[in-house]
């Protein structure tokens, strides 16, 4: 791309991309296939942030000998394991360039995401671009798709921010960011290895002004057991640091002063409260179902409800059902009704703002095709 300035023409450099990703004990094979993903990128010049997280098996060396080949990975060795939000903070310090894009070692990019991704942003103006992605298994077969549609939200908007707020995907890896609308940010730490990628996105998007959402399919997110996820969603823990990333959560948007992000809150909070039961009712171990179940009523009653200023109703209704039946079928009803919710809400939003602006690609066709 070229400006005119007076009789010469004057390149202007295209913006560039960092691709930070945490690396603890993927298998080896996906690894490369992420690199390999990140490192392929056309259209845009990226720079590669690969940390170990100490991880314990041959990743480390996996790292340093595609580094020696590839000047544009560099490889962070971290002396201890800190969890993905560690990691990625040590990335974050060492990037460089306009925007930032966070991968899972395990998982894959297209060639053409980062260049599809930042034309959006930068034809927009946004401050993130978040795009649609498949779920595929380890030999990269699709096992399900997932599309957001193309629109334009301006988050100064209370309908657009009401509806950015309630339906966006709190995934990390599906999004790209313009750095600086992160300077300062960094992730927290819990004891599970969950909850930061979600207080992470809203705290960046009490940030930002414009975002994009798109039907490109920019993204394929690996299922596989040996995930990070995977090994860190057991027990108590996991319950403990919903509640404590949704109570930070709950921070970030009270110290907006916005008055519908203290709605927000409370209703991602029992979104949330939701996804707990699920993976309860989820447990093989009827004892420690028990036991947990009986340890997340008690959230709720003392710490999720007493703090609720709005959904006050759908919250005495979900009371309710914790206490009176089974987590196996309460939580299908909750989830059910948190949907409808959703729903409804989003046709409520487009009714009295309008439709959102559709995005469009630079070639006239739409984001996705």
């Amino acid at each position: 791309m070229e400006e005119t300035l007076g009789c010469a023409a004057v390149p202007v450099p295209r913006p560039e991309v960092t691709v930070i990703v945490p690396v603890y004990c993927p298998p080896e094979a996906l690894l490369r296939r992420c690199l390999g993903g990140a490192l392929g990128q056309v259209g845009v010049p990226v720079e590669v942030i690969a940390v170990d997280d100490a991880s314990p098996d041959g990743c480390p060396q996996v790292l340093d000998e595609i580094a020696a080949t590839d000047g544009r990975l560099t490889v962070i060795h971290r002396a201890q394991n800190g969890r993905a939000g560690a990691a990625r903070n040590d990335g974050l310090g060492r990037a460089r360039r306009e925007f930032v894009l966070f991968a899972d070692a395990d998982d894959w990019l297209p060639p053409d995401a980062c260049s599809r991704l930042v034309a959006l942003a930068e034809e927009h103006e946004a401050d993130i671009v978040a795009c649609s992605w498949m779920d595929v298994d380890r030999a990269g077969q699709t096992l399900r798709a997932h599309s957001l549609s193309d629109r334009l939200y301006d988050l100064s908007k209370r309908t657009d921010r009401s509806h950015c707020f309630r339906s966006m995907t709190y995934a990390l890896w599906n999004k790209l960011f313009r750095r600086e609308a992160l300077r300062g940010l960094r992730f927290e730490s819990f004891e599970a290895n969950i909850g930061e990628d979600t207080l992470f996105n809203v705290a960046a998007l009490c940030r930002c002004q414009r975002m994009v959402t798109t039907s490109y399919s920019g993204y394929q997110y690996t299922m596989h057991g040996d995930s990070a996820t995977g090994r860190s969603a057991k027990g108590m823990p996991y319950l403990e640091t919903i509640s404590r990333s949704q109570m930070a959560i709950g921070e970030v948007l009270a110290a907006t002063g916005v008055a519908q992000d203290r709605g927000c809150a409370d209703w991602l909070a029992l979104k949330r409260f939701v996804t707990g039961c699920e993976w309860i009712a989820e447990n093989p171990d009827a004892t420690e179902r028990v036991e947990l179940w009986k340890y997340w009523r008690e959230q709720f009653r003392t710490q999720l409800a007493p703090r609720m200023g709005t959904h006050r109703m759908t919250a005495l209704f979900f009371r309710l059902l914790c206490f009176a039946g089974d987590v196996r079928r309460s939580s299908p009803i909750m989830r059910r009704l948190t949907r409808a919710h959703d729903r409804a809400l989003a046709f409520l939003l487009r009714s009295l703002g309008g439709p959102f602006p559709h995005v469009r690609a630079r070639d006239g066709g739409t984001a996705g095709e």
